[in-house]
């Protein structure tokens, strides 16, 4: 009986430090999230300077992790003034009434060595989709990176209304790429 009981304990203090150790925090001076967009077929590349990620994963159970994403709209920045202010207005991210987007993953899954796709939902100027985002994963200690890129439909989230919806001067598509680095495990 005080055998078992021992033998519990071990079990739940060990559990209890493999969930901690998947526990990951952004580290916000060396992380990048970036976006690329087009106007009439040339690259017009863009960056969110406020972001914040969390990710629990443990590569050997990846579908009990969790991917959460929150970006700070205002902070988009095309290097432009111009432009800047130009995609705070209704059309494109009002962000009078929009501040944040965020993405919430449902499940991670492992497709390959150090690579995943975690499945959730982005939410963006008032819409929410499905969206799956593949990413490379990997950890040394407790420093670890995750880094990938996902091309999302601006029209399906509403940013680039009216004039702009139809892709003629503006693509359609806009990548995003990420190259997050982590502290935790």
């Amino acid at each position: 009986m005080i055998r078992a009981r021992w033998l519990l304990s071990v079990l739940v203090v060990c559990a209890a430090a493999a969930a901690q150790a998947a526990e990951w925090r952004m580290d916000r001076t060396a992380s990048r999230l970036e976006f690329q967009a087009s106007y009439q077929g040339e690259p017009v590349p863009g960056v969110f300077r406020e972001f914040e990620t969390k990710l629990r994963l443990d590569p050997a159970r990846p579908a009990d992790g969790r991917l959460e994403v929150v970006v700070k709209l205002p902070s988009v920045d095309f290097g432009s003034a111009e432009i800047n202010e130009a995609v705070r207005e209704p059309e494109w991210f009002d962000l009078k009434r929009f501040g944040e987007a965020s993405f919430v993953s449902s499940r991670i899954e492992r497709v390959g060595p150090g690579r995943y796709v975690a499945h959730g939902t982005l939410a963006l100027k008032g819409v929410k989709q499905s969206v799956v985002v593949p990413f490379e994963w990997q950890a040394s200690g407790k420093s670890a990176s995750m880094k990938g890129e996902v091309t999302l439909r601006r029209t399906a989230f509403g940013i680039g209304t009216g004039e702009w919806e139809s892709g003629d001067l503006i693509g359609l598509d806009v990548k995003v790429l990420f190259d997050v680095k982590l502290h935790g495990g």
